[in-house]
Protein backbone atom coordinates (compact mmCIF):
# COMPACT_ATOMS: atom_id res chain seq x y z
CA UNK A 1 0.00 0.00 0.00
CA UNK A 2 2.94 2.30 0.97
CA UNK A 3 4.95 1.71 -2.67
CA UNK A 4 1.08 2.39 -4.48
CA UNK A 5 0.92 5.92 -2.27
CA UNK A 6 4.56 7.10 -3.07
CA UNK A 7 4.24 6.17 -6.91
CA UNK A 8 0.78 8.19 -7.00
CA UNK A 9 2.28 10.97 -5.36
CA UNK A 10 5.55 11.08 -7.41
CA UNK A 11 2.95 11.19 -10.76
CA UNK A 12 1.06 13.96 -8.94
CA UNK A 13 4.40 15.55 -8.41
CA UNK A 14 5.35 15.32 -12.29
CA UNK A 15 1.56 16.48 -13.78
CA UNK A 16 2.42 19.52 -11.35
CA UNK A 17 5.71 20.05 -12.51
CA UNK A 18 4.53 19.89 -16.39
CA UNK A 19 1.50 22.14 -15.72
CA UNK A 20 3.53 24.81 -13.83
CA UNK A 21 5.85 25.25 -16.38
CA UNK A 22 2.26 24.93 -18.91
CA UNK A 23 0.86 28.26 -17.57
CA UNK A 24 3.71 30.09 -17.01
CA UNK A 25 3.44 30.10 -13.01
CA UNK A 26 6.85 30.65 -12.51
CA UNK A 27 10.67 30.13 -13.59
CA UNK A 28 12.44 26.65 -13.75
CA UNK A 29 15.63 26.57 -12.46
CA UNK A 30 17.89 24.03 -13.52
CA UNK A 31 20.44 22.16 -11.43
CA UNK A 32 23.81 20.60 -11.88
CA UNK A 33 25.07 18.58 -9.27
CA UNK A 34 27.62 16.07 -8.04
CA UNK A 35 27.30 13.70 -5.47
CA UNK A 36 29.07 12.06 -2.62
CA UNK A 37 28.43 9.64 0.13
CA UNK A 38 29.82 7.98 2.78
CA UNK A 39 30.72 3.88 2.03
CA UNK A 40 32.61 0.84 3.45
CA UNK A 41 35.10 -0.31 1.07
CA UNK A 42 36.42 -3.63 3.28
CA UNK A 43 35.14 -5.30 6.72
CA UNK A 44 37.95 -7.62 8.12
CA UNK A 45 38.58 -8.85 11.71
CA UNK A 46 35.84 -6.51 13.08
CA UNK A 47 37.18 -3.54 11.21
CA UNK A 48 36.16 -1.44 8.41
CA UNK A 49 37.67 0.79 6.05
CA UNK A 50 35.36 4.20 4.27
CA UNK A 51 35.99 5.55 1.02
CA UNK A 52 33.74 7.77 -0.37
CA UNK A 53 31.06 7.29 -3.54
CA UNK A 54 30.54 9.86 -6.09
CA UNK A 55 28.04 10.41 -8.54
CA UNK A 56 26.28 13.29 -10.29
CA UNK A 57 22.86 14.50 -11.57
CA UNK A 58 20.34 17.13 -12.77
CA UNK A 59 17.75 18.55 -11.55
CA UNK A 60 14.60 20.78 -12.65
CA UNK A 61 12.86 22.98 -10.78
CA UNK A 62 9.34 24.54 -11.98
CA UNK A 63 8.40 27.45 -9.50
CA UNK A 64 4.97 27.75 -8.59
CA UNK A 65 5.64 31.43 -7.14
CA UNK A 66 8.90 33.11 -6.00
CA UNK A 67 8.69 30.45 -2.75
CA UNK A 68 7.38 27.07 -3.71
CA UNK A 69 8.49 25.02 -6.30
CA UNK A 70 8.58 21.55 -7.61
CA UNK A 71 11.45 19.43 -8.23
CA UNK A 72 12.78 16.24 -10.46
CA UNK A 73 15.35 14.93 -11.88
CA UNK A 74 17.74 12.40 -11.73
CA UNK A 75 21.09 11.36 -9.49
CA UNK A 76 23.59 8.68 -10.72
CA UNK A 77 24.33 7.07 -7.36
CA UNK A 78 26.07 4.49 -5.52
CA UNK A 79 24.01 2.68 -2.51
CA UNK A 80 24.91 0.24 0.11
CA UNK A 81 23.01 -2.10 2.10
CA UNK A 82 24.29 -3.33 5.52
CA UNK A 83 22.59 -6.21 7.39
CA UNK A 84 23.51 -8.34 10.46
CA UNK A 85 22.57 -11.62 12.23
CA UNK A 86 24.25 -14.10 14.68
CA UNK A 87 27.61 -12.25 14.40
CA UNK A 88 27.72 -12.26 10.36
CA UNK A 89 27.54 -8.81 8.42
CA UNK A 90 26.45 -7.98 5.12
CA UNK A 91 27.23 -5.51 2.67
CA UNK A 92 26.04 -5.01 -0.47
CA UNK A 93 26.57 -2.33 -3.15
CA UNK A 94 24.19 -1.21 -5.87
CA UNK A 95 24.29 1.38 -8.75
CA UNK A 96 21.08 2.88 -9.14
CA UNK A 97 19.03 5.91 -11.00
CA UNK A 98 17.33 8.31 -7.97
CA UNK A 99 14.51 10.05 -9.30
CA UNK A 100 12.73 12.13 -7.08
CA UNK A 101 9.57 14.08 -6.98
CA UNK A 102 10.35 17.26 -3.98
CA UNK A 103 8.31 19.99 -2.72
CA UNK A 104 11.12 22.94 -2.18
CA UNK A 105 10.34 25.83 -0.06
CA UNK A 106 13.05 28.44 -0.49
CA UNK A 107 12.98 30.92 2.58
CA UNK A 108 15.25 33.53 0.54
CA UNK A 109 17.21 32.78 -2.76
CA UNK A 110 19.97 31.59 -0.65
CA UNK A 111 17.93 29.15 1.51
CA UNK A 112 15.68 26.52 0.74
CA UNK A 113 14.04 22.95 2.20
CA UNK A 114 12.83 20.39 0.27
CA UNK A 115 10.77 17.17 0.64
CA UNK A 116 9.10 14.54 -1.27
CA UNK A 117 9.41 10.56 -2.25
CA UNK A 118 11.63 8.77 -4.69
CA UNK A 119 11.93 5.72 -6.67
CA UNK A 120 15.36 4.40 -7.35
CA UNK A 121 15.97 1.96 -10.55
CA UNK A 122 18.93 -0.53 -10.07
CA UNK A 123 21.25 -0.51 -13.03
CA UNK A 124 23.75 -2.82 -13.01
CA UNK A 125 25.23 -5.87 -10.81
CA UNK A 126 25.80 -5.57 -7.02
CA UNK A 127 28.92 -5.84 -5.39
CA UNK A 128 28.19 -8.35 -2.00
CA UNK A 129 30.75 -8.57 1.20
CA UNK A 130 30.43 -10.65 4.11
CA UNK A 131 32.09 -10.60 7.10
CA UNK A 132 31.75 -13.62 10.00
CA UNK A 133 33.83 -13.13 13.37
CA UNK A 134 37.25 -11.95 12.39
CA UNK A 135 37.40 -13.30 8.95
CA UNK A 136 35.77 -11.78 5.80
CA UNK A 137 34.68 -15.59 3.65
CA UNK A 138 33.35 -14.05 0.47
CA UNK A 139 33.49 -10.99 -1.54
CA UNK A 140 31.66 -12.08 -5.03
CA UNK A 141 29.79 -9.81 -7.72
CA UNK A 142 26.26 -10.92 -8.71
CA UNK A 143 23.85 -9.85 -11.08
CA UNK A 144 21.52 -7.73 -9.66
CA UNK A 145 17.76 -7.81 -10.63
CA UNK A 146 15.70 -4.91 -12.32
CA UNK A 147 14.17 -3.54 -9.01
CA UNK A 148 12.45 -0.46 -8.20
CA UNK A 149 13.34 0.99 -4.78
CA UNK A 150 10.78 3.06 -2.84
CA UNK A 151 11.23 5.81 -0.41
CA UNK A 152 11.62 9.69 0.99
CA UNK A 153 14.02 12.53 0.76
CA UNK A 154 14.29 15.48 2.76
CA UNK A 155 17.15 18.34 1.84
CA UNK A 156 18.41 21.43 3.27
CA UNK A 157 19.99 23.84 0.29
CA UNK A 158 22.28 26.91 0.59
CA UNK A 159 22.62 28.72 -2.37
CA UNK A 160 25.15 31.31 -3.01
CA UNK A 161 22.67 33.26 -5.65
CA UNK A 162 24.15 35.94 -7.61
CA UNK A 163 20.66 36.39 -9.82
CA UNK A 164 17.87 35.30 -8.65
CA UNK A 165 18.46 31.56 -8.36
CA UNK A 166 21.45 31.67 -9.97
CA UNK A 167 24.60 30.62 -8.11
CA UNK A 168 26.73 27.36 -6.58
CA UNK A 169 24.63 25.83 -4.00
CA UNK A 170 25.52 23.04 -1.68
CA UNK A 171 23.06 20.27 -0.41
CA UNK A 172 22.89 17.82 2.40
CA UNK A 173 19.77 15.18 1.74
CA UNK A 174 18.66 12.36 3.89
CA UNK A 175 17.32 9.63 1.80
CA UNK A 176 14.85 6.83 4.02
CA UNK A 177 14.36 3.72 1.92
CA UNK A 178 10.24 2.38 2.73
CA UNK A 179 11.02 -1.21 1.69
CA UNK A 180 13.87 -2.57 2.79
CA UNK A 181 14.11 -5.85 4.27
CA UNK A 182 13.96 -6.26 8.31
CA UNK A 183 17.01 -5.57 9.91
CA UNK A 184 18.99 -4.02 7.37
CA UNK A 185 20.35 -0.45 7.17
CA UNK A 186 19.70 1.13 3.72
CA UNK A 187 19.20 4.59 4.09
CA UNK A 188 21.89 6.87 3.22
CA UNK A 189 22.85 10.66 3.77
CA UNK A 190 24.50 12.39 0.71
CA UNK A 191 26.34 15.69 0.07
CA UNK A 192 25.21 17.56 -2.92
CA UNK A 193 27.33 20.54 -4.69
CA UNK A 194 26.81 22.30 -7.85
CA UNK A 195 25.53 24.74 -10.04
CA UNK A 196 21.77 26.14 -10.11
CA UNK A 197 20.76 28.35 -13.67
CA UNK A 198 17.58 30.21 -13.47
CA UNK A 199 15.88 29.82 -17.00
Amino acid sequence: MLKIAVTIISIVGLTGLAQANEDGAGSLVLSITGVANDKVSEVEENKEENEMNFGAGVFVEAGINDNFGIETGVLAVNRQYEAEAAGARLVQEVSRLHVPVMARFWATDYLSVAAGPFLAFKTGDSKTSLDIGDTEIGSIETSADDDVEYGLDAALTLNFAVNDKSGVFVEGRYSKILDDAEDENADQVSALAGVKIDL
